[in-house]
């Protein structure tokens, strides 16, 4: 069974992905920064993927000027704090993992995060037509290419 890192604050929709998901996978939820880099800790960033919402409550984020750069798109900032210290090819596995799901995807053009990341993840918006759909498709291409 493959294992899903949902981070996610909004419970409703977090269930609603989760009842979408949890037949074929096992999932991880998250709600927070913390939350998202103790899961991601926990189980050593062994994933098949990770779904993650940008605007997440910052608990456990210090840096308050990454807090005022980020606002509103905080989640991106999980994958970088989590790939510290870590090699180019794991970065690139947890990058290329990763499906964003949030509305705020347009926030991150121009964001020195995005400039040059190990290599893009999926991005989904959340307003588009038949967005959880969308999204059960989209995790089922990252754990069928991961294999």
């Amino acid at each position: 069974m493959n294992r899903i890192l949902l981070i996610e604050d909004d419970g409703e929709l977090a269930e609603t992905i989760c009842n979408m998901l949890c037949i074929e996978h096992s999932i991880e939820q998250a709600y927070s920064y913390l939350s998202a880099i103790d899961a991601l800790e926990a189980y050593n960033g062994d994933f098949d993927c990770i779904i993650l919402d940008l605007d997440i409550p910052s608990h456990g984020l210090k840096d308050v000027e990454l807090k005022r750069n980020y606002h509103g798109i905080l989640g991106i900032l999980v994958l970088t704090a989590f790939c510290e210290r870590k090699t180019l090819e794991v970065q690139k596995e947890i990058w290329g993992k990763t499906i964003v799901y949030s509305a705020f995807i347009g926030e991150l053009n121009g964001k020195e995060i995005m400039k040059n990341p190990p290599c893009l993840p999926k991005l989904l918006s959340k307003q588009t037509t038949n967005s959880i759909s969308k999204l059960v498709k989209a995790v089922k291409e990252v754990v069928t290419q991961k294999r």
